[in-house]
């Protein structure tokens, strides 16, 4: 395939990966304005909605660093705007069923932007092992109420992620036979462990952070405040953690919001829990946009200033 052909057919593929994500995030949105409709309605629900999408964005803004701790452990440090391309590029393939899409999207945009498409699918599996263990931990809020006498099996995924943690090289094996079939040269750089443990507690604010959405959700529907935030702040998590297991599930739709609404239940009748559910799948996708969106405008204001101007 010659160097033309093969510019053309990527752009190509860009262009319907990001028409595809469109899609998604606009069907999530319009499926479900009726909800959406009648928590507008409520008394200070927009000054609470407001804040929730400012908890969502601090949410998606650690987890940048997240990914910029990871990169670096490898030996890839990037600077913010980098590494947020990155990131959301990855986020944007949560839009889709599979969870290659992710890893794809985050490879190309890496390989675009200097780094190595082999380290960046192993930052990818490291971020996500951190995630799933970050979200379990603080999801032990509500594990009782969700999982019932069978949440002390929530210890098996926890000791699983912490051996990952403390011997990254396991998940470095995976990538080097990946890289074996493509033959490709494996990574030559190990992780740095200090700044895995970084990523760890940077995650885990993200997920205490980004639950805080959910309970101002949940206030605005009636639940008290006390209460509701254990169960908010928990269940977001442990609810963000199932769907990620839900790997054929776009965003473990469907999966994400059944545990809302078990974790809000003991705080909500299940018709406001199931509005605070979807409000908060709606929230995400606003705020995922919003940053997204925000990343472009900063990217585009960067290149003009750095442009060299006309003369006269």
């Amino acid at each position: 395939m010659t160097g033309p052909v093969r510019a053309v057919l990527r752009k190509v593929l860009v262009a319907a990966f990001l028409s595809a994500v469109a899609v998604g995030a606009a069907t999530v949105v319009a499926g479900h304005s009726a909800e959406i409709a009648g928590l507008l309605a409520r008394p200070a629900a927009k000054w609470c909605l407001v804040l929730a999408l400012l908890a969502l964005a601090a949410w998606l803004l650690l987890g940048v660093q997240t990914w910029r701790r990871v990169l670096a452990s490898l030996g890839s440090p990037l600077g913010f705007a980098t590494g947020a391309r990155i990131c959301f590029a990855a986020i944007a393939g949560t839009y889709l069923p599979g969870p290659w899409w992710q890893a794809l999207a985050a490879a190309h945009t890496g390989r675009r932007t200097g780094v190595d498409a082999g380290r960046v699918v192993a930052a990818y599996l490291l971020v996500a092992v951190i995630n799933l263990l970050s979200a379990t931990a603080v999801g032990l809020l509500v594990a009782p109420l969700v999982l019932g006498a069978s949440w002390p099996w929530l210890v098996v995924p926890l000791l699983l992620g912490a051996y990952v943690l403390w011997r990254p090289e396991t998940v470095l094996r995976l990538t080097d036979r990946a890289a074996r079939l493509l033959r490709r040269a494996p990574l030559a750089d190990r992780p740095e462990p200090r700044l895995l443990r970084q990523a760890v507690l940077v995650q885990t604010a993200a997920w205490l952070v980004g639950g805080l959405h959910l309970w101002l959700l949940a206030f605005a529907l009636g639940a008290p405040p006390g209460p509701a935030l254990a169960a908010a702040v928990g269940g977001y998590a442990f609810a963000s953690a199932a769907g990620a297991l839900t790997l054929v599930l776009p965003d473990g739709a469907g999966v994400r919001e059944l545990v809302i609404i078990a974790a809000l239940g003991s705080v909500l009748p299940v018709p406001a829990a199931t509005v605070a559910a979807i409000g908060s799948r709606v929230c995400l996708v606003v705020a995922e946009l919003l940053c997204a969106g925000g990343l472009l405008l900063s990217a585009w204001h960067a290149r003009r200033a750095t442009a060299p101007t006309r003369p006269g």
